[in-house]
This record gives structure tokens, sequence and C-alpha cells, in this order.
């Protein structure tokens, strides 16, 4: 029987959240029990023990959830398992156990956590909500037609973009922030009808400003009544002038527009988010769109951070670089969830909490993010940051004499990484450098005087070794408590950014500390997975986040030392550091884990020697040859995951002789030693005797050791530890030869190595299922129209021309395009100076095909998906196809240029010589597919798509095999 009571405050927490969300703690509507269950009968099935809160149904006596909080001491895992027993015995399917702020969630039915919209929940819900659970596991309270709708307002974008350009507004903020303002009428709309539709009382002026009645303006006056009345009106009801008059001349534009926006539903009345249509706009296009210089902090990191400095009503919150406000719309809403409803609150809450600063013109859009979030957006500034700094040491005086201090009691951001600066004589160590005056920034503009100042930021990793950056190092253990630093894995701000970042999570922030205060360490963690796969697609993995193991210890309470160790926390002593250069990198600081194994543990030096590559001429590109020699780059996109098969460069013996390069054997493991090569992980193991660059290394297999063998042990290894700190990083040899492996003898090798290949074969078998795939198209109803009638082909690069030479974009070579399948990914960018001209120009949503042999008879194509800044370029031989998607779906076409009709008969229609022959561009334009209604064309695309999914259970199969693998490998080397 548990008789620790709740800690008053933890009691306070849940008690104000659930009465925020409805539910009800006494009175006659009373649905919420502390302590002991509503009946009699469940008081028997529990015998006697007492869950800390039962939830009921309002229409029932049925218990929905159990609820159990962290006692002092225990582990969240022991309160859900302690909480689980009890859901069980009384019949609730749903469980949460929280110490307050951290929430977790289980369903005692489907012995899983509970989904909602595709998410954990990770926060307790309404009754409503909860009702929903009884007999699912998962809930979307999105429905069908909002998901849908959502998706094609990015498309609606895209082609008012394209309709702005003939406006004369410049490519990015400028039509970004133009066609923001036509859709916040339609949401604004929506939202304010489910308000009234709710009986909530609003003081919109519908009638003047609603979706509808500006819809009911003729047209040709509609941008004079928008400009002049609407704006005007919503101007002076928000206190703002974010509403600026439109930019469009043309009237026709905004009606076509207007009329594509209007048949959408977008909000969805059973949200509990609001404003989250506006921010589902803003991340997709942000993540497409080449030009508009913002990317999104992920939702579950930001709110990782929010709950980490756990703000409260009274207390404000600075986002100096705030983007487009996911920080402070989600501390709004944390507030706004865990505060007592006053009107006094409601006031402080909208008026005087959140602050935050853009130095774009996307600050207007942020604060029509935030309207539609709930407010808060009259302290949003379009202003410098760096170039107005905040002192919060200093004070001023209110119009009654009363002194306050300037500054802030918590700040949260995500800077801006490796800018320059003019402003750095404006700090305390001057400098251009952008990342230590950021810093610098946050720190200084935390109130000194506040009670516990506070700061979560967001930094590249190199903020935490660079030599340049060590007296900000020191200046930030100077004037902080360092509470701990949170290692984020590389691909977490994917597609925006590929670089490496770090959490610093500080206390005490600009106070000086005494001596005999300062902590002598601070907690290390590193987070390998964030819940979601580290690529452009960034899809929700079914294994748990690293983050929650972090956000259940952040209180770093010293009787949890012993477990936190356990689940990966580090303890990195301040002595070390401050004599290591500050460098906050905890591997740094790190003991190498014995290895304790059955078999001998050797070092790679002990079986094998290493090699490294040569520099390769230019001036020998195209030399005719035998010998692969093989660029770092190769390893991305020749041969298969194993084996190097292939090269892009063949060299003669002779010439290798005459170069004294020395070939590598067959079998020797290769792998990238220097810059963001190492990142990607990749071994390959020689098909035959090559040479590699000075980019690569090789280990060359001795006799105690199957190359094969070393290559599936490497694989379990990530090189990047091996790396140096340096800029750019690299491996040095000793790092990898004093590396420790376990060493079965040959035979047991032999055996392995049978098993793991079995395994592998599978797995083999299960991509050939999905990449051969072929969806079948039976619909011919419809016109028959050719493909240049329907789409444009080889599009102009013209929509590029305003853009800067130093704009990053997605390079895709041939072999990232898959046979007879429409998804392709690609990690490898270029500047658009390097590839503008000599390449082929689409962008995402574009059709690519594949012109020549043999690659066109094997049906690769693709649509492009998630370019960087949305705009790829890529091999001479690929054929663009941008569909006209008012007429036919991208997918349409893509699945019709992938039948054997199409490319039969394309085999027809070659040019050139044999073995260069290329499908003839008139005959891919004049080829005539049949054309049904867009309607028509969804509901054949659906049933696609719903083939798909069940050729998608190759997938898992795929996963049992990679995870028998990783079992395998994990035996070896703890046996």
């Amino acid at each position: 029987m548990n008789t620790m009571p709740l800690e008053a405050d933890t009691r306070l927490l849940i008690d104000t959240a659930l009465t925020n969300l409805g539910w009800k703690l006494d009175g006659k509507d009373k649905n919420v029990f502390v302590e002991q269950p509503k009946t009699e009968t469940e008081r028997k099935l529990l015998g006697g023990k007492r869950p800390d809160y039962v939830l009921y149904s309002n229409e029932s006596d049925r218990p929905l959830i159990v609820i159990e909080a962290k006692k002092k001491g225990t582990r969240l895992d022991a309160a859900m398992e302690q909480g689980i027993s009890y859901a069980r015995k009384i019949n609730a399917p749903l469980v949460f156990a929280t110490d307050g702020v951290f929430c977790k969630a289980y369903h005692t039915d489907a012995n899983r956590p509970p989904i909602l919209n595709g998410e954990e929940i990770d926060e307790f819900i309404r009754e409503t909500l909860a009702l929903r659970y009884l007999n699912t596991y998962e809930v979307n309270t999105v429905s069908p037609k909002v998901q849908y709708d959502r998706k094609e307002l990015i498309r609606i974008f895209d082609e008012a973009n394209n309709m702005l350009r003939g406006e004369g507004l410049r490519a990015g903020i400028e039509r970004f922030g133009e066609f923001a303002n036509i859709l916040f009428l339609k949401l604004i709309s929506e939202s304010e009808q489910i308000k009234r539709e709710s009986g909530i009382k609003t003081l919109f002026d519908a009638t003047a400003c609603s979706w509808d009645s500006i819809k009911n303006i003729p047209f040709t006056t509609r941008i004079d009544y928008i400009n002049k009345t609407v704006y005007e009106k919503l101007n002076s009801l928000y206190n703002t002038d974010i509403f600026t008059p439109l930019q469009i001349r043309d009237a026709s534009i905004l009606k076509e527009i207007m009329d594509k926006l209007d048949p959408l539903t977008l909000t969805d009345v059973d949200s509990d988010v609001k404003g989250d249509a506006f921010e589902y706009f803003l991340k997709a296009s942000t993540a497409t769109k080449n030009d508009l210089g913002e990317y999104f902090t992920p939702r579950h990191i930001v709110k990782t951070m929010v709950r980490l400095v756990n703000p409260q009503i009274g207390e404000t919150i600075y986002d100096p670089f705030c983007g487009t406000g996911g920080f402070l719309i989600e501390s709004f809403r944390y507030i706004y969830n865990n505060m007592a409803r006053t009107e006094a609150n409601l006031k402080t809450l909208k008026e005087s909490t959140v602050y935050g600063n853009e130095i774009t013109n996307t600050a207007r859009i942020t604060k029509m993010n935030m309207i539609l979030a709930g407010d808060g957006h009259s302290n949003i500034n379009m202003r410098d940051s760096l170039a107005n700094p905040i002192d919060g040491k200093t004070t001023w005086k209110d119009n009654d004499g009363n002194i306050h201090h300037n500054g802030y009691d918590i700040v949260l951001a995500n800077m801006p990484y490796s800018q320059k600066t003019k402003h750095g004589d404006l700090y305390d160590l001057p400098t251009t450098n952008g990342d230590s005056i950021c810093v610098q920034h946050c720190m200084k503009a935390i109130n000194s005087a506040s009670p516990n100042g506070r700061m979560a930021l967001v930094v590249p990793e190199g903020f935490l070794f660079r030599k340049d950056l060590t007296r900000t190092r020191e200046y930030l253990l100077d004037n902080c408590q360092l509470q701990s630093i949170i290692s984020l894995p590389q691909g977490v701000f994917l597609p925006y950014t590929g670089v490496k970042t770090d959490i610093i999570y500080a206390t005490k922030v600009n106070q000086k500390i005494k001596k005999s205060e300062k902590k002598k360490d601070f907690w290390y963690f590193d987070v390998k997975s964030d819940g979601y796969t580290l690529d452009n697609h960034r899809r929700k993995l079914d294994t748990p986040s690293d983050l929650s193991k972090y956000e259940e210890f952040r209180k770093f309470d010293a009787d949890q030392v012993e477990d936190m160790v356990k689940v990966g926390f580090e303890i990195i002593p301040l002595d070390k550091v401050r004599k290591n250069s500050n460098i906050l990198v905890g591997s740094r600081y790190r003991k190498h884990k014995e290895i304790v194994s059955d078999y001998e543990i050797v070092t790679i030096g002990d079986v094998s020697k290493l090699v490294s590559g040569y520099g390769f001429p230019m001036t020998l590109q195209g030399q005719e040859g035998t010998i692969p020699f093989y660029k770092v780059s190769d390893m991305n996109s020749m041969g298969n995951e194993t084996e190097m098969v292939d090269s892009n460069n063949y060299v003669s013996i002779e010439l290798a002789q005459q170069q004294k390069w020395s070939l590598a054997p067959q079998g020797t493991v290769i792998f990238p030693k220097i810059g963001a090569a190492i990142a990607t992980n990749k071994k390959r193991i020689l098909s035959k005797p090559a040479i590699f660059d000075n980019n690569v290394m090789g280990i060359i297999c001795g006799e105690k050791i199957l190359p094969k063998f070393m290559w599936y042990i490497l694989n379990s290894i990530d090189i990047s530890k091996w790396a140096t700190l340096a800029n750019p990083p690299s491996i040095s040899k000793d790092s990898v030869l004093s590396q420790q492996i376990p060493l079965p003898t040959i035979e047991e090798q032999r055996k392995i190595v049978s098993e793991l290949e079995s395994y592998r074969q599978i797995i083999h078998g299960a991509k050939s299922v999905l990449n051969n795939y072929l969806p079948q198209i039976d619909y011919n109803k419809g016109d028959l129209l050719q493909l240049e009638d329907i789409a444009v082909i080889r599009p102009s690069k013209d929509d590029i021309k305003e853009l800067s030479n130093e704009t990053v974009v997605s390079f895709v070579p041939m072999a990232k395009l898959n046979v007879f399948n429409s998804d392709f990914t690609t990690d490898e960018e270029r500047r658009l100076k390097d590839v503008k001209s000599g390449f082929t120009y689409f962008r995402d949503n574009d059709i690519l095909l594949a012109k020549i042999t043999p690659c066109f008879e094997n049906g690769k194509a693709g649509i492009a998906r998630n370019l960087k800044n949305g705009i790829g370029f890529g091999s001479t031989e690929y054929i663009v196809i941008r569909a006209k998607t008012d007429v036919v779906y991208p997918e349409w076409i893509f699945y019709h240029i992938n039948t054997p009709t199409f490319i039969n008969a394309g085999k027809n229609h070659m040019t050139g010589t044999a073995g260069q022959q290329r499908v003839d561009i008139n005959y891919v334009k004049q080829y005539q597919i049949p054309v049904p209604s867009l309607e028509k064309q969804k509901k054949i695309l659906d049933e696609i798509s719903a083939e798909k999914k069940l050729i998608d259970s190759s997938k898992e199969l795929i996963k049992v095999f990679e995870k028998k693998i990783n079992d395998k490998i994990n035996n070896i080397w703890d046996n």
C-alpha cells in the first residue's frame, strides 16, 4: 500500500491542469476522485490500495484514467507500473504518470502509449477525448478532410507563388507574406465561427470581416475593401499594425487565390491546439521553399525545452531570434494550460509574458501565428536583437517611482549559426563572431535580480569546442550555473540544416555566483534518437525518444544520480573543463567502458593494418583503365550498402605505378576519415583491388579476422566517436588502431557471418518486393491528353533568376532514383552557382524521368520530394515533367509513365549510338494518357496507396531481421 503523500506543489499542478481541461474535482458533477476510487466495488478490487487520482466519465461510473504522481526518490517508470496495476484492476483504459510537469501515458488494452494525431500523448486530456480511447489506442482529432485540405493548402501556395511573381512580388518573404495575409482571413474566420457555435463571446466583426462577407464583395472592389475595411478593423481589434495593405494589383489574382482556398476546411472543431492549421502551413512551406530564410525547431524539441524551464504565470519569457514564434507560442500554451484561469492571469499572459524579436519581416507573420494560437503577439518586434542588447543588471523607474530591473526571467531560443556581426562592440567580449555574441545577448538579457533566471538555448556543436570561442565558454561558466548540456543527434533539423546541435540549460544566469555556491560539475546527456528518422523525411519511429529519459531526470535530484548514470547521463567535472580550454563536449571526459566478452579482446591494430588513400589529380578525370579509383563521395552512390562495385574513375596499372599508388586488396574495409562524410558512418568492402582518395581510410584484415566479420563489427561502431574536434573533424590512425573489438575464432567468425548473411538475404528479398511493386491503373475513361497539354516539360530556370548564387539546393544523382517507386531521397547538397549550368533543374513535386539507356528501360523515375529549399539539380539525363496541378496530380502522370506500355513504346523512339541511346523528348511530350477528373484521379491514387500499404508489410520484415542482425552483433560484444 502506498502511504507516501503527494507533495503539495505536485498536487496543485495536477489539480489546476485537470480543472482547466474541464474535469470536476468537487460538486455534484465531480468526476475526479483523489486517493480512492469512486465505488465500493473498485475499492475492494484494489484491496485497499489508493491510486493518486481516478477520473471517470460523467455518462457512467466507468473509470477512464488513473493518474499516478512521482513521489520523492522514485522514478516515473515506477509510478507508471503502479498506475497500470491499479488501472487493470478497475478496468480503466488510460494511465498517466507525472511529476507535475513531465507526463507519460499508457493504454492498458493496447499495452503501449496512446497516440493522438500521430504523436504519443504527453499531457493530460479532456473527458470527451478520453472517451474516444475506450476501444482504441489511436485517435485523430484532425479529420481526414482537414488533413487532406491542409496538404492541398501547400499545393495552392505553390500555385499562388507563381501568380504573385507576376505581380512583381519578390521571391521569399514578400510572396509568402502576401499569401499569409489572405490565409489569415480564412483561418480567423473558421476559428471565430467555431467560437460562436460554442457560445464563446468574441469581438470579431463577422459581418464585415468574415471570409464569407469578403467573398460577397464584387471581386473588382475586393482589394480595396480588404485594405480599407477588413485590415483596419483587425488592426484595431488586436491593437496592432501587422495587417498592411495587399500589394496585389490584379483583382482577378486575389479572386483566383480565394476561390482555391474557399472549399478547404483547415481548422478542426475537435482540435485542442489553437492555430495548428497556420503552424502546419508555416512548417510545410518553410521546409520546401528555397528563399524564406526560416526554419522550424521541431515541436517535440521545443516542448522539451519549455518543460525544462517550466515557465509560470508572472514570469517573462524572451526569444531574441523568434522566427515564426514556436518557443513563445509553446510557452504561452504551457502557462495557459497550467495556470489558474483568472481575469488577472489571462491579462498578464496575453499582454506581459512572452517577448520576441525577429530581424526579418517574418515578425508580422509571427504576430499572426500568435493571434491564431491564442494571443501574446503585442510584444513581438521586427528588430535586430544583436544591435539592441538588453542589460539585465540595469534598472528603470516607473511613473510612481518604483524601481524595476531590465531583462527577462527566461530565455528560450534557437540561435542563428555561424553568422558574422558588426555589433560585437556592444557586448562584454567584443567580436565579430555571431555565435559568441548570440550567447552573450541571451545571457545579458536575463534579469539579474530574478530569483531563478534561466536559459535553454540551442547552439551549434562547434560552440562547445571551437578554440576561438574559449573565452565565451569561460564567460558562460562564470555568469551562470551550467546545469546540463543535451547533445542532439545530427539530423534533428533536417530538411533545413544538417548542423549538429546541442541544448545548453543554465540557471542563475547573469548572476555572479559565490565561489562556495558554484557547482563543481554539470550533467551531459547524449541523445542517440529523438524518436524520428534522421533524414530529410523525419518520419516518426516506433522506438521511444531519449529525450523522455532526460525530461524525467531534468530536476537533477541528488538521490537519483545512480539511476541517471544508468540511463546515459554523464557527470562532467568543471575543474577538468576549465583546464581543457573550457571544452564542453562530454566525450572529451569520458572513460572508455571495459569490454566484457567471452571472446578474446583485441585492438584493430592487433589483427589488421591501416592505410590511407591518395590525392586524385583532376587532370586524370576520364582516364581509361581497369583499376577503380574511389572518391569519398562514391561511398554514397556506388555499389550496394556492403561492397564497392563501381566507380566514376578508372586508371591503368601503368598510371598507378607511375603515381606510386599502392592497390588496396579485395576485402579491404574502407570508411571516410575527414569532414562531414564521417557523419554518414559508411563502411564498405572493396569487391576487387582498388585505389581510394586521401579522404578515405582502409582496414586491411590479417589472417585472424575475416573482412566481412570486420565489416559487421565496424557497422556497430559510430566512427564519429573517433573523430577529433577539429574543423573539419578528422579521424587519426591511432584512434582506429586502438579500438578494442571482440575476436571469435575464424571458424566461429565464418558461422556468424553465414548467419548474418542469411538475414541480409531476407532483407534484400523484402527490399526487392518494395522496389519492384508496380501499380496498375485500369481506369481508361476520361479525355486522352498529351503530356505536354497537362504538364510543362523541361521547365524554364527563369523562376530562380532572383536567387542568390550561394543558395543551397539538393543534388540528385541518377543512382538516387528507384525503379517503379515514386519515393526517393537525397542528402547531397550544392550551391546554386555550382549547378546553374551543366545540370538539369527541377522543383519539389516535379517528376524526373531517366531518358538514357538502360535507366529508361529499367523504369527509373521519381517525384522530387523534400528538396533543400524546394529546388533540385541533377543529371542532364533527366527529363523533367511538371504537372499542371489544376488538371492532374503528379502521381497520376508518374504511374502512367512507369508502365510497360510507355517504356516499351519509348524504346522505338530512341536516338543516339548503341549503348548511349536516349528516348526522344517529342515521344514523351506527345504521349497520351487518360485524364479523368481530379476527384476520380484521387480515388484511384488512394486505391494504389492502399495497395502499397500491403506491400509495405515487407518493411516490417526488414525491421525484424535488421533487429536480428543488431541483436547478434550486440551478443558478440557482450557474449
